[in-house]
């Protein structure tokens, strides 16, 4: 947990340090998306082995950002609350719900054309679901990898992006429907999400 707050404040330094120190223009507003994640394999560990299926479901996120641009980088913190669906076939649906804050450092290709990398922030609010009970999971605050890329067209913007979880975490399946199962899964992020933002105001060039 150490470790994930200094590089949490390591990138809010680096973040202070450029906006204080080159031409920085900054736009804020807000994102709405859709998500696309899947748990991928619920491994059994009782006597009986039955796989069970899986597949996404589209849910959502929405949040702000702040995107501070130097020269033809840019640094883009957001902070948003997003759910991921899956399907467990034959068995119910469960959904997760968390905090998220993706720092992200981007380029700008051509034109309105940008990509985009950096890390994603993670904070786990509630996993819920109506006929599965679930136990322990093995991290509430985990880290994970965004990469992407976004055309703005005015005020409007269109992002693409994939990310994947770094901070290893299980979750426990115990019984659906008062039926015990005894099997686990990895909940990392392994998602794609599309988003629309809107730019709601902008601070011109300064130099400090």
């Amino acid at each position: 947990m150490r470790s994930n707050f200094s590089l949490i404040f390591s990138v809010l330094f680096i973040m202070n340090f450029a906006f204080n120190n080159f031409y920085s223009q900054v736009n804020y507003g807000f994102k709405v998306g859709v998500n696309f994640d899947n748990i991928g394999d619920i491994k059994s560990t009782g006597s009986m082995r039955t796989d069970i299926e899986t597949a996404s479901i589209a849910s959502a996120h929405f949040g702000v950002f702040a995107q501070i641009k130097i020269v033809d980088l840019y640094i883009r913190p957001e902070i948003q609350l997003s759910k991921s669906k899956s399907e467990l076939i034959s068995l119910d649906q469960f959904e997760i719900n968390k905090i998220e804050i993706p720092i992200l450092l981007g380029y700008e290709v051509f034109g309105p054309i940008s990509i985009f990398a950096g890390p994603i922030f993670q904070n786990i609010i509630s996993i819920k679901s109506d006929s599965i009970n679930f136990g322990n999971y093995t991290n509430n605050f985990t880290i994970g990898l965004q990469i992407g890329s976004r055309i703005d067209i005015g005020k409007f913007g269109i992002g693409f992006r994939f990310e994947r979880g770094f901070t290893d975490n299980e979750i426990e399946i115990l019984e659906n429907n008062n039926v015990n199962i005894e099997a686990y899964s990895d909940i990392r992020p392994k998602l794609w999400s599309l988003s629309v933002t809107y730019v709601l105001g902008k601070k011109k060039d300064l130099e400090y």
